[in-house]
């Protein structure tokens, strides 16, 4: 179990950890590991919060000091592995090719217009909405980086790959499905219940709105391109993990409007 930890954190984190070989009995569990790296930026941003609440008066520094880190950490910590996929997903859907060449395009290392446009947009709107949260009701949010990380990996044993090639058919291939899937399950139950005690209004927006992201999810990679991918995982954490942190930034500021007036 400590060798799939290793992999898991090793795949989809810079975080240091002993190196291991990729071992097919190894990689059976590494799924139910993945969850965990959501756990360390949980845990990190709500830090963050803590700290800028507590200390932000001895800082004198501007809110925007404040919001930038939220999204540092997440591409810090994974190395924005996810942010790639994201990028190449989004020149693949941008081109309206057949199903062949969008899956080519998801292989091109080169970036095209599109990405870096999709990027930018990603930062503008995650920035913004960011700048809305409040420590106070921050936890589900938070939160949220565990659940999008327990959907994505449900989506690896559950849906369709486009290829029989690649890292994630390697997960998916080499998973203890079964027991993986069930593990799987017990997370999320313990993940959305602690959202929902955190605040059962906004945790139960959140978690419907994660919902709704990964059913989309299904529906788009098979119709565009026949199944997951790689990059398309790191599509579906980009997209969930921003929807969850604009409907944060969104109750966060009718809270403080609602008690202002």
């Amino acid at each position: 179990m400590l060798r799939s930890l290793c992999i898991a954190f090793s795949m989809y984190s810079r975080i240091p950890v002993p190196h291991c070989e990729w071992r097919e009995k190894d990689m059976r569990y590494a799924l139910c590991f993945f969850p965990l790296v959501g756990a360390v930026l949980a845990a990190l941003l709500f830090g963050w919060l803590w700290l800028w609440e507590k200390y932000s008066s001895v800082w004198g520094a501007g809110d925007l000091v404040r919001t930038v880190p939220l999204l540092l950490i997440p591409i810090a910590v994974t190395g924005g592995i996810h942010l790639d996929g994201f990028m190449d997903t989004s020149d693949a859907l941008s081109s309206f090719r057949p199903l062949e060449k969008r899956l080519e395009i998801l292989k091109d290392p080169h970036i095209g217009a599109f990405a870096v446009i999709s990027l930018l947009l990603y930062c503008a709107v995650y920035l913004a909405s960011a700048s809305l949260i409040r420590f106070e009701s921050c936890a589900p949010w938070c939160a949220g980086f565990v659940l999008s990380r327990i959907l994505s990996a449900i989506a690896v044993l559950c849906f369709p790959c486009a290829k029989k090639t690649g890292s994630l058919y390697t997960f998916a291939k080499g998973a203890a499905r079964r027991r993986v899937l069930v593990l799987l399950c017990v997370e999320l139950s313990v993940c959305v219940a602690f959202m929902l005690y955190c605040s059962p209004l906004c945790g139960l927006c959140l978690v419907l709105l994660a919902l709704i992201v990964f059913f989309y999810y299904r529906v788009m990679s098979v119709r565009k391109f026949g199944g997951i991918t790689g990059d398309l995982a790191g599509w579906f954490l980009c997209v969930c993990e921003l929807a969850l942190t604009v409907a944060q930034g969104v109750f966060c500021a009718a809270a403080r409007g609602f008690l202002e007036s």
